[in-house]
């Protein structure tokens, strides 16, 4: 009887289905809840790379808008999936501040920024509470009474550390320092996606009209770091860095035709970078680790 069984508990064995277990790496925040279809673009008629698994962790890169975010997996790849919350475990892009804020109305204190089954309490309009950081346009993280929890950003007033009010779901200026201006100088390209125009040698500020070396002077000038019109010069701003030790902000350039530089745009991480785009005719997310810019990157400098 024990050598028959033997061969059959091997073969339950071997046939026992294996389970992927997913790690969360570096950089790869978001994990997916549910199977979703991964899309070249932003719409359901676009056309799907894959299936993204239950437990896959994946990089959100933005808020597309209300139906769609665009993401990045770990092989680097770049891509679309919807916004539905019951997708991933998403919760909006962080806008990190601190300061204090004051409830304007009575309103649920909440363990987590979700409608759900996770009331801590409530707390009374005209409480004074500190905000730790403002976590998307519904909910601002806070800690009060030696608790971390999360409110409406409809019945809190954001103002200075010092306790004045503010506008409503506004924000805390923070001291500057270079990762803080790296994240408003990427917020702000984002922000142009579908505004600008690419045509080269262009410069048209009133019209949004540039090519790639006149949009990062544009971005950049928003904040005061003043660049010089045209790769040629960009090329040799600040300082160079290496591409293993790249930071949010730094200018990253290109060959485009196998001779001298004649591309740049602004990293933002996991080797995602934004430019003003020729094939794109405006502004565009790539990588530069993977397909087309993977052999046609060059150098980069640190201006920030």
């Amino acid at each position: 009887m024990f050598k028959k069984a033997l061969p059959i508990a091997l073969a339950v064995m071997i046939a026992a289905p294996t389970v992927t277990a997913w790690a969360a790496p570096a950089g790869y925040e978001t994990k997916v809840e549910w199977g979703v279809n991964y899309r070249a673009e932003p719409s359901t008629n676009g056309h799907i790379y894959r299936m993204l698994p239950k437990g896959e962790y994946i990089h959100v890169i933005q808020e597309v808008n209300s139906h769609w975010l665009q993401v990045q997996t770990q092989d680097g790849q770049i891509g679309y999936i919807s916004a539905n919350s019951k997708y991933t475990d998403y919760n909006g892009q962080q806008e990190a501040t601190s300061g204090s804020g004051k409830i304007t109305k009575g309103v649920n204190f909440r363990s987590s920024p979700k409608v759900a089954n996770n009331k801590i309490g409530s707390i009374k309009q005209g409480t004074t509470v500190e905000v730790l950081e403002v976590t998307n346009k519904w909910w601002v993280k806070i800690k009060h009474n030696g608790k971390v929890g999360y409110v409406s950003s409809n019945y809190i007033s954001i103002g200075t550390s010092g306790g004045s009010s503010g506008n409503s779901g506004g924000s805390v200026k923070v001291p500057s320092n270079p990762s803080a201006k790296a994240d408003q100088i990427i917020n702000f390209a984002k922000s142009l996606m579908g505004k600008v125009t690419y045509d080269y040698g262009t410069r048209n500020t009133s019209k949004l009209i540039f090519d790639c070396s006149s949009f990062t002077q544009y971005v950049f000038a928003k904040y005061g770091v003043d660049l010089k019109w045209g790769t040629r010069y960009q090329k040799d701003a600040g300082k160079a860095v290496s591409k293993s030790n790249l930071q949010k902000g730094d200018l990253v350039f290109f060959s485009t035709k196998g001779g001298s530089i004649n591309h740049v745009g602004i990293y933002i991480e996991n080797g995602t970078f934004i430019h003003n785009k020729p094939s794109a005719n405006g502004v565009a997310i790539d990588n530069l680790n993977t397909g087309y810019w993977k052999d046609k990157y060059v150098s980069a400098r640190r201006v920030l």
